[in-house]
């Protein structure tokens, strides 16, 4: 008798730990459900608030100064704003950072425009604009939306051509530079190589997530990654510090990616598996495109030893610019101590 009531109560928790299991599930699923189908404004919407956005942090004065189009990829569409010189202009293709769209970098591409480049920013899939799941790409698929608009600049402007990009922008625009040998120049703000033993350092808990990068490599997790599974989303809050990024225009960060219409404010675990596990085109070593990499000292997401290490494995032509007093959105922040570095960097390597 004794025997059937142990027997009975193991089998109870079995089916409430099988029962809690499912209704946290569930729960994170339609978490992940109302996140990745984050409702778009319309487009007379959109930039209305890019217009008020710009001049509540005191940059009215830019709004529609661009030029803006549609580019058809794969039954979706990538939203492009041209910032443009004039004919015969080189160009240079700008991928934004983590969560958010190329406008939020309207003082950095326009400025560069006025350098006497052709600036053709983008939202990537799932970003800003663009169509897709709010927050559900990998690290491939936005290297691969970069060269796609590469390509549409390279129709429309000719053959000369970078590309360059911020946070996770300047890691998709390193690994554009590894894999399309078309480009004259990248520029990247911030790097990555997924050889480097220590990539969990770019996020809030390296002791957590360290372990999840390795086995992220494993066929079967990222068989894993590619199937539903891999659209469970995480907040972006969960492995990035918001509030250890200083930000002189949105002093908020954490309230500004909660209340902007187009910010992503949760990404998919199939985001997060392919940061460290997604292989360039080729090695470090055998990148030819000229490359300047941009770091800010004060950066709390990307360490300097490790930024300057990926840097130094380089043997194309290269540039370091180094910010010492900056923090990380020095791309937002200090576009003046960026653009005439970048410019004059430019024009040396593509003539």
């Amino acid at each position: 008798m004794a025997r059937r009531k142990a027997g009975s109560s193991s089998g109870g928790k079995v089916r409430l730990t099988a029962a809690a299991a499912a209704a946290v599930t569930a729960g994170w699923g339609a978490y992940s459900y109302r996140k990745m189908n984050k409702p778009l404004p319309t487009e007379e919407e959109a930039r209305a608030y890019a217009r008020s956005l710009m001049e509540e942090v005191g940059l009215g004065e830019l709004y529609g100064t661009w030029r803006e189009e549609w580019l058809q990829v794969e039954g979706r569409r990538l939203a492009l704003y041209h910032f443009e010189s004039k004919p015969g202009d080189p160009a240079v293709v700008f991928v934004p950072g983590t969560s958010v769209y190329a406008l939020l970098y309207v003082e950095l591409l326009h400025k560069l425009s006025r350098e006497g480049f052709n600036v053709v920013g983008f939202d990537p899939r799932g970003h800003g604009m663009s169509e897709g799941k709010r927050g559900v790409y990998t690290l491939g698929g936005l290297a691969e939306d970069a060269r796609t608009v590469v390509d549409h600049a390279i129709a429309v402007y000719g053959d000369r051509v970078a590309v360059s990009g911020s946070s996770q922008g300047g890691m998709a625009a390193f690994y554009c530079a590894a894999a399309e040998p078309r480009l004259k120049a990248a520029v990247c703000h911030n790097v990555i190589a997924p050889d480097e033993p220590d990539n969990e350092r770019m996020t809030r808990w390296p002791a957590l997530y360290g372990p999840l990068l390795k086995i992220s490599r494993l066929p079967l997790v990222q068989a894993l990654a590619a199937s539903p599974l891999g659209n469970f989303m995480v907040p972006v809050s969960a492995y990035l510090d918001l509030a250890a990024e200083p930000c002189r225009l949105y002093p908020d960060l954490s309230r500004f990616f909660r209340e902007d219409p187009l910010a992503v404010n949760a990404v998919s675990l199939s985001a997060l598996a392919s940061l460290g596990s997604t292989p360039l085109a080729v090695a470090v070593e055998e990148i030819r495109v000229p490359v300047m990499v941009i770091h800010s000292g004060q950066d709390n997401i990307f360490p300097e030893d490790y930024v300057r290490r990926v840097y130094d494995r380089l043997a194309c032509e290269k540039e370091f610019l180094y910010l010492p007093d900056r923090p990380h959105l020095v791309t937002i922040d200090y576009v003046d101590e960026v653009v005439p570095p970048v410019s004059r960097w430019l024009k040396k390597v593509m003539g």
